[in-house]
């Protein structure tokens, strides 16, 4: 929520586009749009991560639940699906259509057809910024328009390749860049403290079912 209030504070309504931003396609601002594996693989007790909608609808690209598959798999996928550190995932069969996540982890994986590869021109759009424009509600709103099938909602790499996406500066870019990762380390820092909060508070209660609280407590 922070980062989208960031965004619409530097960069307006991109649906307005007070500032007159040049507009581009993402076809054009990207050297990728492609899915994961399209059939479903043979899954391992250990391997390879095999990442899915599931595994990115908060937002963070997250490998704790997630399935794997063998390397001889994962090496035969990754020759059309390749996700690379800061490429951008985004959600495209399901309910959670149509969210991003950054590739955050210098770590192989593969995908699942429910999950989108974007790959960004790095010269012209940051991916920091680019995954907060894919979140933001002016996209969402052109992927809920673009939405096939009567049943299980998905979409379509042609209709993801349609988005229009506005983009800023390079220099404007960098420096929302820069603001996010302040917010995302601080963010990271609290949810450190609440974790050692929480160790803590556990510690204490096993503690005085056990009856070794002191006087003091």
């Amino acid at each position: 929520a922070l980062g989208q209030a960031l965004f619409l504070e530097m960069f307006g309504d991109p649906i307005k586009n007070d500032k007159d931003y040049t507009i581009e396609k993402l076809g054009d601002i990207t050297t990728k749009i492609t899915d994961g594996v399209h059939a479903k693989p043979d899954y391992k007790d250990s391997g390879v991560s095999f990442i899915s909608v599931k595994d990115i609808t908060t937002g963070k690209l997250k490998f704790d639940k997630c399935k794997f598959i063998s390397k001889e798999a994962h090496e035969k996928y990754s020759k059309r699906c390749n996700p690379e550190y800061m490429d951008i995932l985004y959600t495209k069969v399901g309910a959670t259509y149509g969210r991003p996540a950054i590739v955050d982890v210098k770590k192989e994986f593969s995908l699942y057809v429910s999950v989108a590869l974007l790959k960004p021109k790095k010269e012209i759009v940051n991916p920091i910024f680019l995954k907060e424009a894919l979140a933001n509600f002016a996209v969402k709103r052109q992927a809920d328009r673009s939405i096939k099938g009567i049943g299980v909602p998905d979409l379509h790499l042609n209709m993801i390749r349609k988005f229009i996406i506005p983009l800023p500066s390079m220099k404007e870019q960098t420096q929302f860049a820069t603001r996010i990762q302040a917010i995302e380390a601080q963010k990271a820092q609290a949810q450190a403290s609440l974790q050692t909060s929480e160790d803590l508070f556990n510690s204490l209660l096993q503690k005085a079912f056990k009856g070794e609280l002191n006087g003091k407590w």
